[in-house]
């Protein structure tokens, strides 16, 4: 067995930006649906909602590159949780993270086809808008199973279309719509609109909007250089993603 492990070890091929683009691609999308949902509670303090959870992201995120340097291996927490623990602990963090990337997997292949119905208003309706989601989930399996590698190039491509669209918005946000006094004064109420309860709430549903950092971890062994490209892709897709987050709330109030 562990001669038939070693013949059938999965191929080193990925590097740096691959790595980024991959957890980027996780990561960065979110923001198409948790900034909605966040402003729709958290109003005024929504950009400060989005700094407390990306502070706290970006300790997951050290967590994340130091355990996995540690521990080069596929499974991400679980792993971690196996090495760290024992298997009881490792089954609960792997079946966690399972659950965790089914209801992410089917929030954004659902808004997938609302955000291209305004190319074909059905897309916006049921149960068009879920046949949508099915084939764009369809899609990507099949992606994955031709190769890591074929997906790898599809995801750097997503990845810099993504984040230059997203930059695009800030840029021309805050040359042509930003109001320092609309986002910090007329919009906020401390304590009233949103009240502490919401404000607190908000929290933990704009983390939703940082999951994805695990992807990393569970490409270890595919990566061409753990040690060096599995820290530095997670401190790229940190650093990108933060600044967007940030700023994309402050054009959006």
């Amino acid at each position: 067995m562990p001669r038939r492990r070693r013949q059938q070890r999965l191929e080193r091929v990925l590097g740096t930006p691959a790595l980024f683009a991959t957890a980027y691609g996780n990561v960065g999308s979110s923001i198409y649906y948790a900034l909605g949902l966040v402003a729709g509670i958290a109003l005024g303090l929504t950009p400060l909602v989005f700094v407390i959870s990306g502070v706290i992201f970006a300790a997951t995120a050290a967590t994340y590159a130091e355990g996995t340097v540690r521990f080069p291996e596929a499974g991400g927490s679980s792993s971690f949780a196996r090495n760290g623990f024992d298997e009881l602990v490792s089954f609960i963090a792997a079946w966690a993270q399972m659950l965790n990337y089914v209801i992410t997997i089917a929030i954004s292949a659902f808004f997938v086809p609302h955000y291209l119905s305004i190319f074909w208003e059905p897309l916006r309706t049921n149960p068009w808008d879920i046949v949508g989601g099915a084939i764009v989930i369809t899609l990507l399996v099949l992606l994955n199973i031709v190769g890591i590698r074929e997906a790898a190039n599809l995801n750097i491509f997503l990845a810099v279309v993504d984040f230059a669209t997203q930059l695009l918005l800030v840029l021309v946000g805050f040359a042509l719509i930003f109001s320092p006094h609309t986002v910090f004064s007329a919009n906020l109420h401390w304590g009233v609109a949103p009240t502490w309860s919401s404000f607190f709430l908000a929290i933990p549903i704009a983390m939703i909007a940082y999951t994805g950092i695990e992807t990393v971890s569970n490409l270890a062994e595919e990566a061409r250089d753990p040690p060096r490209d599995i820290p530095r892709s997670i401190s790229w897709v940190a650093g990108a993603v933060f600044a967007i987050y940030f700023t994309l709330p402050l054009i959006a109030l």
